[in-house]
């Protein structure tokens, strides 16, 4: 691959010459930024490595020409003069990437091959000559696999009751979508879906969530409070992690699902309500009832109708569309044409486990999009398949140890990086806090940087 080399100072153009070809690259020089633009317009180049500061003229300014004569030209940005503003300028303004000076070769080397892949990707999608993202609909089920498409049946069966539906799957398979789905076909349609976490609350006040309170019933209750039983009136009431309620708040459920009826906490009135209950949880509810942390007339209330939703690493051939939907999204929120994910980085994402599910697909993909410089999402993007690859046991089906120790070399991975931030390591995950503290505590994992 020809690469353009930018600078005023002959010294070091003389010696990235004598570097770069030494490594297989054909190199052409120019001193000054008009002098780069008339070698652009006769010859085929596809990378440019200019310095920003130079005599007669700037990279910067060379940048801002190339994005409207060649946007298809890969431009790497050099200064001596580094700083964050100018790295922010550089980035901003559509370079690749940004090396300050005096550099080591050796990375140098590393950003020019990578600017490499991302014009190979371009060129083996055609990127460049397609359309760009179109505004997508609102978010919904995604995927064609045969476990996939057996939600999709006992989904559509469950829109046509009003029976309750107890949905299993781990954190971030979607278990919100699928009762989204639910109601939004079914004939509560026009009324109001309300969710709740019940996981993420104490005892006191997700009961009071639930079925409201009265003034005063409470220290802080300074005025009363409709419950989210009753702003669900008429519609579906959404019922996440289930598996976390403590006991006593088991025993109110169970008389609203029988009754339908609830008490407002502080009051003696019972209050009539017409709520369709969709519960959700990913922990196993028969092990809970035979241990006694579950009641068992409250499971059976709950499992009229179930859907099982799988991870995402028992349906790997759902990731190409899921990963190009969410690209599509947020490549439109950032407002960059980002078209495509390259083969190899697809291949990449298809053998990894997953263990935040397709929240975790999603948040990797909106921060790959949000910090990449391309056009084309390569595998250096992605940066956690291969820091985690080398670390993680590779898993035999059906190996249930070595998943579990996959996931927690993740875990740990991902809150190395993030310096154990717990709200962005959730995000990453794609998981909530809550649930990073249930597998933090099943995986002995400290959430404090010891």
């Amino acid at each position: 691959m020809k690469i353009l080399v930018v600078d005023d100072d002959a010294v070091t153009l003389n010696m990235l010459k004598e570097f770069l070809e030494g490594k297989s690259f054909e190199v052409s020089l120019a001193q000054s930024a008009d002098q780069a633009m008339e070698k652009i317009r006769k010859e085929s180049i596809p990378l440019v490595l200019s310095d920003i500061r130079m005599e007669d003229s700037d990279g910067l300014s060379l940048l801002s020409e190339l994005k409207k004569q060649r946007p298809d030209v890969v431009m790497i940005l050099m200064t001596g003069f580094g700083s964050m503003e100018g790295a922010i300028e550089a980035i901003q303004k559509g370079a690749f990437d940004y090396i300050s000076k005096p550099f080591d070769l050796d990375k140098l080397l590393l950003l020019v091959n990578k600017a490499v892949q991302h014009i190979d990707g371009m060129r083996k999608s055609g990127s460049v000559s397609e359309e760009p993202p179109v505004i997508l609909p609102p978010r919904t089920l995604i995927g064609s696999t045969p476990k996939i498409v057996e939600v999709y049946k006992t989904l559509a069966r469950a829109t046509l009751t009003n029976s309750t539906v107890l949905i299993h799957g781990e954190s971030g398979t979607g278990k919100e979508l699928v009762a989204r789905a639910i109601h939004e076909n079914s004939a509560r349609k026009a009324k109001k879906f309300v969710a709740v976490n019940c996981g993420a609350l104490t005892e006191s006040l997700l009961e009071s969530e639930l079925f409201g309170h009265l003034r005063g019933a409470f220290t802080g209750a300074q005025s009363d409070k409709r419950g989210l039983f009753e702003e669900a009136d008429g519609g579906s009431l959404f019922l996440d992690e289930i598996g976390d309620v403590s006991p006593g708040l088991q025993v109110k459920l169970l008389r609203v699902l029988q009754e339908g009826e609830i008490k407002p906490v502080g009051s003696n009135r019972q209050i009539k309500v017409d709520v369709r209950i969709i519960a959700a949880t990913h922990r196993d509810l028969p092990k809970l009832v035979s241990q006694g942390k579950f009641r068992e007339d409250l499971f059976y209330r709950l499992k009229v109708i179930e859907i099982e939703i799988p991870p995402l690493r028992d349906r790997k051939d759902d990731i190409p569309e899921l990963a190009r939907v969410f690209l599509n999204e947020y490549s439109l929120k950032a407002g960059k044409a980002i078209r495509t994910i390259s083969p190899e980085a697809m291949r990449s994402l298809k053998s990894w486990k997953w263990p935040g599910n397709v929240r975790e697909l999603e948040h990797q993909i909106e921060r790959a999009v949000t910090l990449t410089g391309g056009s084309v999402l390569s595998e250096d993007d992605f940066e956690f398949l291969n820091a985690t690859e080398a670390e993680a046991p590779q898993a035999k089906d059906g190996d249930k140890k070595s998943l579990e120790e996959m996931e927690k070399l993740h875990i740990l991975r991902v809150l190395r990086d993030v310096d154990y931030n717990k709200s962005k390591a959730s995000e990453i995950l794609g998981i909530d806090r809550a649930t990073l503290y249930r597998k933090a505590q099943k995986f002995g994992i400290s959430l404090k940087n010891e």
